[in-house]
């Protein structure tokens, strides 16, 4: 008996060893994955922070002070019909002596790529005051009709050109009215159609009468100082007057109608 129970209690406890041995292989194993999946996220970040142009291939190599090596794939070049260049970086981490990559990962990249910004959303049309663009981390066009081609989604939102804002002044889509001067309608044109420049119509008018009084008479715009005869022919029973209206005798004129003004440049959100 006392032969047995020994020969019971030996096989036991090799039984236990043989449980603990796996169970802790199990453990190193697990924590092997994790380090190995750690390190190559952080090797992920450091490719999507690099220069679509400047990505470049890396044969296998040790990582310092660790029990990894790593490699870095590029896969070949394709360009879209919008020739936008695109290809897939795939990071490899293995455990050193291993003939199997511990971790795999696959990062899609872009000639034109959507970075890290400041939430402003795509399309946003801002006012700026300086040549160099905005560095929110985004892209802006100025607004001057070149094409959308390399930008998919601004394309999507605004066509096949972004809006050409140059040299005129934005307003709000719709009409609504006024009544500073009488009632006045305010409406724009259809969504990006340009709107001519206009003025609310003057009128006046002028009237002499010859006989018997010779008075003259205005109304609306005009105005007469004197009744004098200046620029008069008499011609049988009749007289004649010119009377001229030139607004630049009394005010500043272009060919265009105008308040007073700055230029910014009008820029779009394009990624």
């Amino acid at each position: 008996m006392v032969v047995v129970a020994s020969l019971l209690v030996s096989l036991l406890g090799l039984v236990f060893t043989q449980m603990m041995q796996t169970m802790f292989s199990g453990l190193n194993s697990g924590n092997i994955a994790i380090q190995a999946q750690q390190y190559a996220a952080s090797k992920a970040e450091l490719i999507k922070l690099t220069k679509y142009d400047d990505l470049t291939a890396q044969p296998l190599k040790d990582v310092p002070d660790t029990q990894f090596q790593d490699e870095v794939e590029l896969s070949t070049e394709t360009i879209t019909d919008d020739d936008v260049k695109q290809r897939t970086v795939t990071v490899s981490v293995y455990k050193k002596g291993d003939s199997l990559a511990r971790v795999k990962l696959k990062i899609p990249r872009s000639s034109i790529e959507k970075e890290e910004s400041s939430g402003v959303p795509i399309g946003t049309i801002i006012a700026w005051a300086s040549t160099t663009m905005p560095k929110d981390g985004g892209t802006w066009l100025i607004c001057n009709g070149q094409s959308t081609a390399a930008y998919p989604e601004l394309r999507a939102i605004v066509g096949n050109n972004v809006p050409d804002y140059q040299g005129v002044f934005l307003r709000g889509y719709g009409s609504q009215i006024s009544t500073h001067y009488g009632a006045v309608t305010h409406s724009s044109e259809a969504l990006g159609v340009l709107q001519g420049d206009a003025i609310r119509n003057i009128t006046g008018n002028h009237r002499r009468i010859t006989w018997p009084s010779n008075n003259r008479y205005t109304e609306g715009a005009f105005r007469v100082e004197n009744y004098g005869t200046s620029q008069a022919w008499t011609g049988g029973s009749e007289s004649a007057v010119w009377l001229y209206f030139d607004a630049s005798r009394v005010v500043p004129t272009a060919n265009e109608n105008r308040p007073v003004n700055k230029a910014v440049y009008w820029l779009i959100k394009a990624a």
